[in-house]
C-alpha cells in the first residue's frame, strides 16, 4: 500500500466520523428545540391545548381566599361533567380567554371598589382592549360571580366591570351577573363540594390557652391558643393543616348548641352552615407549632357590650370548651419564598399575621432577613411585640423592628399623631435598599431607646444579595392598610409598586 492510499484512508475515515458527528449533533439539536417549544407553550398558558375549546376555564380573583375556594369549589362540582381548567387571574391574560368556549369568573372587591391584587395587570388589560373597539372575546360564553359586602358603597364594583368588559370585547353571558353578600353569608352556599377536603370542614378547637398582652382593659389585645381535641381523629380524619397567611373562620353560636354529630361535621356545607354567623382570624401560628395561635382585640360597642366575635374568643370561651371553625385558604398571603428578604407590617392584631410569616421562617434551619414594622397606641400599655412575638422575638433571622405608638409620638398638643405608614417613609432609603435584589446593605439602627424606634438584630443582610424582596400587611384596611399602601406607593414609586403588585411580591392581608 503505497503512502498515497493510506493518505485517502485517513481522510475518508476522518470524513465520515465527522459526518457522523454532525448527524448525531443535528438530531440532539432538533430534539431540543421541540422540547423547549414544547415547554414555551405550556408555560405561556395553564390551558390544557388538546381539546381547548371545550374547556371550562375558571379564573378566580380573591384578597383574602373566600372567591379562590368558591372557585375551588366550582371546580370540583363541574370536574365529573367537565373539562376544567383552574387558575388565577394573577396568570390569565385576554389570548387564554380565546383558547376556551367558556369561563367563569369568581372574583371579589377590594377595598372601595378596586380589583384584588391578583386583578390588577388582567383589569389594565380588559381597559386597553376596550378602547381598541376589538372583540376578541366573541366565541367566549362566561359567566361571573362577585363577593363583596354591601357595608360599602361600591359593592361588588370589579365584578360588575368585569361582566361588562367582557360583554363589549364580543363574549355572551351564560346567565346574569352573581353577586353575594360575603357579611351576611350568602357565599356559603357555594362551598358544599369543598366539604371532601378536610382543611374546609367545620371542625372542633378547644380553647388551650389565653393571655392578655397589653394593660389596656378597654381595648384588651389578646394571645390564643386552639387546640385540636382528640376525638377529632378518631374517626381517621387527617389532622387538619394550614400555612402562613391563612384564615381561621370562628362560628361562636355552635358552642352553645348541643353536640354536633360527626356526620353534620363532615357532610357538605348546605342549609344549617348557610344560617351561621363567622367571623375571621388571620392565624398567628405556623402549622409546625402543632397548636393554632390567635392574637385577638377585645371589640366593645358603643353600650360597652362585647363583640360577637372577639367577645366569644377572649372572653366567654371557656377553658377546654370547644369552637367550631374552619381554616380558609388564603393564596395571596402565602410566601413561599422563605430565603428572600421580607418586610412584614401590621399594627394591633394586625401581629398575628405577622407572627406565623416570622415562625414560618424561624423554624428554618436557613432562611432570609426580616424586617418589623410595627404600630400600636401607647408605649406604656401597648408595648406587645415581644411578648406576641415569642417564642420567635429574638430569631436570628429578625434583622430589624421598627415600633412606633402613636400615641407616645406627640410631641406637643398641636402636632399630629405618627403611625406605622409615617415610620416608613421616614425609613424610605433604608426600606429600599434591604428590598432591593442587589443590595447587600447593612441597615443601621437608630440610636437611643425613644418609645418609637427602630432596634437592628441582625445587620448582616449580605448573604442575601441578588433575591428579590417581599412585603407582607396585616391589619385594619381602613386605617392602617390605606396609609401603609398610600406610603409605600411614594417610597417604591409607581413603576416599582406596579412591578411588586404583578410579581406578587406585595401580599395584603387586611380587613
Amino acid at each position: 500500500m503505497t503512502e498515497t492510499h493510506r493518505l485517502l484512508i485517513a481522510l475518508s475515515s476522518i470524513t465520515l466520523y465527522v459526518l457522523w458527528v454532525a448527524v448525531i449533533f443535528y438530531k440532539c439539536n432538533k430534539k431540543r428545540c421541540a422540547t423547549n417549544v414544547s415547554t414555551d407553550k405550556k408555560n405561556s398558558t395553564n390551558v390544557d391545548s388538546s381539546d381547548s375549546k371545550n374547556q371550562t376555564l375558571i379564573v378566580y380573583a380573591s384578597q383574602t381566599g373566600t372567591a379562590e375556594k368558591i372557585a375551588r369549589a366550582k371546580a370540583a362540582a363541574l370536574a365529573e361533567s367537565e373539562a376544567i381548567s383552574l387558575i388565577s387571574m394573577a396568570s390569565l391574560n385576554i389570548a387564554m380567554l380565546g383558547n376556551v368556549s367558556k369561563a367563569l369568573f369568581v372574583v371579589s372587591t377590594y377595598g372601595e371598589g378596586e380589583p384584588p391584587d391578583a386583578g390588577t395587570r388582567f383589569y389594565h388589560a380588559l381597559q386597553r382592549a376596550k378602547k381598541s373597539g376589538a372583540t376578541p372575546l366573541s366565541n367566549l360564553s362566561f359567566e361571573v360571580i362577585g363577593l363583596g359586602s354591601r357595608e360599602y358603597k361600591q359593592f361588588c364594583r370589579f365584578a360588575v366591570s368585569l361582566y361588562e368588559n367582557m360583554r363589549l370585547l364580543g363574549g355572551t353571558p351564560l346567565t346574569s351577573l352573581t353577586t353575594l353578600d360575603s357579611g351576611k353569608g350568602e357565599h356559603l352556599a357555594h362551598l358544599d363540594s369543598l366539604a371532601k377536603d378536610s382543611s374546609a370542614q367545620i371542625q372542633p378547637w378547644v380553647l388551650e390557652h389565653r393571655k392578655q398582652l397589653n394593660q389596656d382593659d378597654t381595648r384588651g389585645l389578646y394571645a390564643i391558643t386552639l387546640k385540636q381535641p382528640q376525638s377529632a381523629h378518631e374517626n381517621g380524619a387527617a389532622p387538619i393543616a394550614w400555612e402562613a397567611g391563612d384564615i381561621i373562620d370562628i362560628y361562636p353560636d355552635m358552642a352553645h348548641e348541643k353536640e354536633p354529630s360527626s356526620e353534620f361535621l363532615t357532610k357538605p356545607l348546605t342549609k344549617p352552615l348557610r344560617k351561621l354567623i363567622g367571623r375571621s382570624y388571620t392565624i398567628a401560628s405556623a402549622p409546625e407549632e402543632d397548636d393554632l395561635k390567635l392574637v385577638v382585640r377585645e371589640v366593645r360597642k358603643a353600650k360597652g357590650e362585647l363583640g360577637y366575635g372577639s367577645g366569644f374568643l377572649t372572653h366567654k370561651l371557656l377553658q377546654n370548651q370547644r369552637a367550631y371553625a374552619q381554616i380558609r385558604k388564603n393564596s395571596n398571603a402565602v410566601i413561599t419564598d422563605t430565603q428572600c428578604p421580607l418586610v412584614l407590617i401590621a399594627a394591633g392584631s394586625g401581629i398575628a399575621g405577622v407572627r406565623a410569616q416570622l415562625a414560618k421562617r424561624a423554624m428554618l434551619n436557613e432562611s432570609g432577613p426580616v424586617w418589623i414594622f410595627y404600630g400600636e397606641r401607647d408605649s406604656e400599655l401597648d408595648n406587645v411585640l415581644s411578648k406576641a412575638l415569642s417564642p420567635f422575638h429574638n430569631a436570628p433571622c429578625i434583622h430589624k423592628t421598627s415600633t412606633i405608638f402613636s400615641k407616645s409620638s406627640l410631641g406637643s398638643a398641636t402636632e399630629s399623631k405618627k403611625y406605622v405608614q409615617h415610620m416608613i417613609v421616614e425609613q424610605a432609603e433604608a426600606l429600599k435598599a434591604f428590598l432591593s435584589s442587589s443590595s447587600g446593605k447593612t441597615i443601621s439602627s437608630n440610636s437611643g431607646k425613644a418609645p418609637n424606634s427602630s432596634k437592628s438584630i441582625n445587620s448582616d443582610a449580605s448573604p442575601y444579595t441578588g433575591r428579590d424582596g417581599q412585603i407582607y400587611v396585616c391589619g385594619n384596611f381602613d386605617g392602617m392598610g390605606k396609609g401603609v399602601d398610600a406610603a409605600l406607593r411614594d417610597v417604591l414609586g409607581e413603576a416599582q409598586y406596579s412591578t411588586f403588585i404583578e410579581k406578587r411580591r406585595y401580599h395584603r392581608d387586611l380587613y
